[in-house]
């Protein structure tokens, strides 16, 4: 019966995590991601106690080897390596599984944070455009015409009345 041991890592995103064991070799059909924890199982073909929400199974973790597991926590995912499996998937491993998901979850927070600017800026332009044609209304009901000029962003609006 192999020993399990836990490690607290830093990582804190699935997708990021995911990302991260493609990075270190394991094709994204060999890892199981489960939405309430499972139980792993030892080389010897039967379940443990030990329990996870990300796992690798042995079979693609090594052909003596115990399934690689991940638990999903309130401070981040927390490996769960066997003794025997510890040789490949060390400190050195994880932290370097570490830096990967870093890597992974500040491109994620990029893209979050150019998604959210267009997001604003789409929304900028609908309240501009919406300005604009309420504008254009109110002059028109005030019989003025809308002599209107852009220069870049800015749109300047003139309102000419014709009086003979």
């Amino acid at each position: 019966m192999s020993a399990y041991i836990t490690m607290t890592t830093p990582m804190i995103d699935e997708e990021c995590l995911l990302a991260a064991l493609a990075d270190q070799g394991f094709d994204r059909s060999q890892i199981e991601v489960h939405a309430h924890p499972v139980p792993l199982v030892g080389y010897e073909g039967g379940q443990r106690t030990q329990m996870a929400h990300v796992i690798v199974r042995r079979q693609h973790v090594g052909s003596s080897s115990n399934d690689l597991g991940f638990l999903a926590t309130n401070t981040g995912y927390r490996a769960i390596v066997s003794n025997y499996d510890q040789r490949r998937f060390d400190r050195a491993w994880l932290e370097q599984l570490g830096a990967r998901h870093q890597r992974h979850w500040t491109a994620k927070r990029e893209r979050l944070a150019a998604a959210e600017r267009r997001k604003l800026e789409a929304e900028r332009r609908r309240v501009v455009e919406a300005q604009r044609v309420a504008i254009h209304q109110r002059a028109q009901a005030l019989g003025y015409r809308v002599e209107e000029t852009r220069e870049g962003d800015t749109i300047r609006l003139a309102l000419v009345r014709r009086r003979y």
